[in-house]
């Protein structure tokens, strides 16, 4: 049996990347022959949709009210104009960290020798699998892409491959009516569905007949061990030294205020995994790291003594690695319950701050994670009982 996954690859995202190695790595090492297809993974469409920002906005309106909620969204609007222009302005360390990204994708993720443009994948009549994986990420989020018939593989009717979907996210918490007929068609189509949040299981019952199993992401099929030993580059950051690593999507200024307060505690630096180029307010006295590669990444998490992270990927990195960590969210996204889902499935709510301006800091820095372990290690056996199921 020969199985081809569908995801996001080669985007030059630490969450993205690391998912689509593990769901080959775990699949490959239960005795399948999988491999993640070399497509291409459409820029520019998040940015450019008018819906992200639409939705954005409102909910800054609505939750802080007229006079403060202008300011919020002023505060939107300048965060990206000056990302964009910062990546404009290092366009030459731009392209030297998506070098690091596709060599990681060519060494260590193993995948199709042809590589597919979206409209490839449109049009293609016959691929060389019996199965087809929908893998996971916010493959399902019509945000992130307008080419969501691949992404829900009704190209692989043509040759009547098996299709299911492992842990797919659609990030937003409810579909816009005017999709929900696409939507219960593409996901009628598939023979088996698993989502990675509780929302996105409530979303396809809602949408269509189809019934949805919750399972772990792919990051979570692999212990630290594993991780560690498969990838991590174990001289990339001195052992005598105590980190608090930062890794943020949203580059909220109090983020760093945090990692500073809890390093002072701690008696250590903050290291912060540097996605893009721009000054932030707050961010002076931090070692930024701006060309971490996917394995370098493992190696500064395995590293760490907290992590403060605003990122679904962040969070179950920490949860998975057994790291004393805190989940900064912004009350006003819409795209809060991929890290409200992997709390509440592990009881790790209290490690929630919602950055409102309060200030709020972690009522304790310690974690037991004995109990956490348990319902992982649950859900981890669960997770693969499903592949093993839909792939027998």
């Amino acid at each position: 049996m020969k199985i081809g996954i569908v995801t996001f690859v080669k985007c030059d995202n630490y969450g993205a990347e690391l998912q689509a190695y593990a769901l080959q790595k775990k699949l490959n090492l239960l005795g399948y022959d999988a491999e993640v297809i070399n497509i291409e993974k459409e820029k520019g469409v998040l940015e450019s949709s008018f819906r992200s920002y639409r939705d954005a906005i409102i909910n800054r309106y609505k939750r802080y009210g007229l006079i403060k909620g202008t300011m919020k969204v002023a505060e939107l609007v300048k965060g990206k104009y000056d990302t964009r222009k910062a990546f404009v302005a290092n366009s030459e360390k731009v392209e030297e960290r998506h070098k690091i990204f596709e060599a990681f994708f060519d060494t260590y993720i193993k995948h199709s020798d042809q590589f597919y443009t979206l409209e490839d994948m449109r049009q293609i009549q016959k691929l060389p699998y019996d199965v087809m994986i929908a893998g996971s990420d916010q493959i399902w989020n019509f945000m992130q892409t307008r080419y969501l018939d691949v992404f829900f593989l009704m190209m692989a009717n043509r040759w009547n491959a098996r299709k299911i979907s492992y842990a797919a996210s659609f990030s937003v918490s409810r579909i816009p009516n005017g999709k929900k007929a696409m939507y219960k068609q593409y996901l009628e189509n598939m023979d088996a569905i698993s989502v990675r949040e509780i929302m996105g299981k409530d979303i396809v019952e809602s949408c269509s007949d189809c019934k949805a199993t919750v399972v772990l992401d792919p990051t979570l099929l692999i212990n630290r061990t594993e991780w560690v030993s498969f990838i991590g580059r174990k001289d990339y950051l001195l052992e005598n030294k105590r980190y608090v690593v930062v890794y943020t999507l949203s580059g909220s200024h109090y983020i760093y205020t945090l990692a500073k307060k809890i390093a002072r505690k701690l008696d250590a630096e903050v290291i912060n995994i540097k996605l893009g180029f721009s000054k932030v307010d707050g961010d002076d006295g931090i070692i930024h790291i701006c060309d971490a590669g996917p394995q370098e990444f493992i190696s500064i998490f395995n590293s760490a003594v907290y992590v403060i992270t605003d990122s679904f990927h962040g969070t179950a990195f920490s949860i998975n690695f057994n790291i004393p960590f805190t989940t900064l969210l912004n009350p006003a996204s819409n795209i809060n319950s991929r890290a409200l889902s992997i709390l509440k499935q592990t009881g790790m709510e209290e490690r929630l701050i919602y950055d409102d301006g309060s200030n709020k800091e972690p009522s304790s820095l310690a974690v037991d994670f004995e109990p956490v372990n348990k319902v992982i290690e649950a859900s981890r056996t669960a997770s693969l009982e499903f592949l093993r199921e839909n792939l027998a």
